[in-house]
């Protein structure tokens, strides 16, 4: 086999199979690279399992690898290569459904009661408010519950945002 990266050789190089691999055999290339390479395994490789990916992206795609074949004989520029989706399960058995990383977004703990305790507090003055006929509690409900309103909406993107800077710091 080739470097660790596509660009010391060909994709086919990376998985170590010839270029008329049928699906099965890239496959069950795939796989077993993937096993022994990937960085939370014993001895893994994260560079080789980038490349390992990027390899498995172009060619476990039909449609990817006939331009990536074309583009091998200069008939075609190559294009940037694309992880394929997770989820499908091989001919020959091999389950491909963890070929692809996940990440788990999650508000702060603090944060993700936040809107449901605005919710509930407007609800309560609410009805505080119609009961005693305060105006100023009503007005306090109907702004908390604007408040909780926006939270609901805003939450997933402060879950995204807390999760590029948590992942920016293990990393930095």
């Amino acid at each position: 086999m080739s470097g660790g990266s596509p660009s010391h050789g060909t994709l086919y190089d990376v998985l170590g199979v010839a270029p008329g691999a049928d699906d099965a055999e890239l496959r069950r290339a795939y796989v077993t690279l993937a096993r022994r390479f990937h960085p939370d395994v014993a001895g893994g490789d994260d560079q080789r399992m980038r490349a390992i990916n990027e390899a498995w992206g172009t060619l476990g795609d039909p449609l990817r690898r006939a331009r990536y074949d074309r583009s091998l004989h200069g008939r075609e520029p190559s294009s940037a290569h694309v992880v394929r989706d997770a989820g499908t399960v091989a001919d020959d058995g091999i389950d491909l459904s963890d070929d692809v990383l996940r990440a788990t977004v999650r508000l702060p703990g603090w944060l993700s009661l936040l809107p449901v305790g605005l919710f509930a507090a407007s609800a309560v003055a609410f009805v505080v408010g119609i009961v005693l006929g305060a105006t100023q509690v009503l007005a306090f409900a109907l702004m908390s519950f604007a408040l909780s309103c926006l939270l609901f909406l805003a939450s997933p993107f402060i879950a995204l945002f807390a999760s590029r800077r948590a992942s920016g710091h293990e990393r930095g």
